[in-house]
């Protein structure tokens, strides 16, 4: 591992990364660990057959090609689209390559359907991690050609960050402006969502107790707090009683990765709830950025958290769940 960073946290592994995301290439990625002291990241996929509105195809070749570039520094993780006929063949094709999970599985098939059968039996049967991704259904943007208006429109319209006032100057142009709102009406496109059921995921928790589930997105983030899990994206005080809390609490082999921008919105609405939650669950907790650095080292560093804590979340959790981290 590389040495701690003096007079701060230390972190030995990012545990949700993406080659050629957010523009980090592979040498990116490397710059980017030894800048903050890190010595491991697990690098993600993504892979759609049929894709949705703004999918970003990171496909396993390239991950793989970053991988045996750096083999010391990266632990390559795949997972297919189990849309696809031979998703858990391709899976196993790359398990015999060398990977050491699956992730990231984001797909628009609902837990409980069948085609994920036979992937989730071979996950099971390597007693591997599994990272997810949850996201309600909704709509999305999506700017055509190489119109640069449109691709402001489609940013400000697909983002929810800043009290969704990108959304809301939109709507106040298309109000005034016909041309605004007949572009926004033909960039419009339905989004089905992202293994959206709670419930199903209960089921596979039972179903499959040797994956390590690792739960991840905007919707898992959501339902730390009562009035989540319902595709909302809610802030201030946790409200007791989040369906994700509840499954964090009774099924000891899902984890919570704190990646991305809903990682970090969840972490930071309620800074009590916020140390409570990774203190009591510390062994089944992951520090990871999804290629998003929105300042969750200096985060953990506020709450204050135990070292024994931050040395779980921050290492030892992703070196016993991943077997070649």
């Amino acid at each position: 591992m590389v040495p701690a960073r003096e007079g701060g946290l230390r972190l030995d592994v990012d545990s949700h990364m993406h080659v050629n995301f957010r523009g980090l290439d592979a040498d990116g990625i490397i710059s980017y660990l030894d800048r903050e002291r890190l010595g491991k990241c697990w690098l993600l996929t993504w892979e759609e057959t049929n894709p949705n509105p703004g999918y970003l195809p990171l496909p396993a070749e390239d991950m793989f090609e970053a991988y045996l570039k750096y083999p010391e520094r990266i632990c390559p993780m795949y997972a297919p689209d189990p849309d696809a006929d031979d998703a858990a063949e391709r899976f196993m094709a790359w398990v015999d390559k060398g990977i050491c999970g699956c992730g990231e599985l984001k797909t628009k098939l609902p837990w409980d359907s069948p085609k994920l059968d036979r992937l989730l039996e071979k996950v099971n049967d390597m007693g591997m991690p599994l990272v997810f991704h949850m996201e309600s259904a909704g709509e999305r943007y999506v700017a055509a050609g190489t119109d640069n208006f449109e691709k402001l429109m489609a940013k400000m319209l697909n983002t929810p960050r800043y009290r969704g006032y990108p959304r809301k100057v939109i709507s106040f142009l298309e109000n005034i402006y016909a041309p605004v709102r007949e572009k926004k009406e033909k960039m419009r496109r339905p989004f089905p969502g992202y293994m959206t059921d709670f419930a199903a995921l209960e089921s596979r928790l039972r179903q499959f107790p040797n994956i390590k589930f690792i739960g991840h997105g905007p919707l898992f983030w959501e339902g730390i707090s009562l009035e989540g899990g319902n595709g909302l994206m809610p802030g201030g005080r946790v409200i007791a009683g989040g369906i994700t809390v509840r499954l964090m609490e009774e099924y000891k082999n899902l984890y919570a990765d704190l990646s991305g921008m809903s990682g970090f919105r969840a972490l930071t609405r309620d800074p009590a709830f916020t140390r409570e939650f990774i203190t009591r669950h510390s062994g089944r907790i992951l520090y990871g950025t999804d290629n998003f650095f929105l300042g969750l080292r200096k985060l953990l560093e506020r709450l204050r958290l135990p070292a024994d804590v931050i040395r779980s979340i921050s290492g030892e959790n992703a070196a016993r769940l991943a077997l070649r981290t």
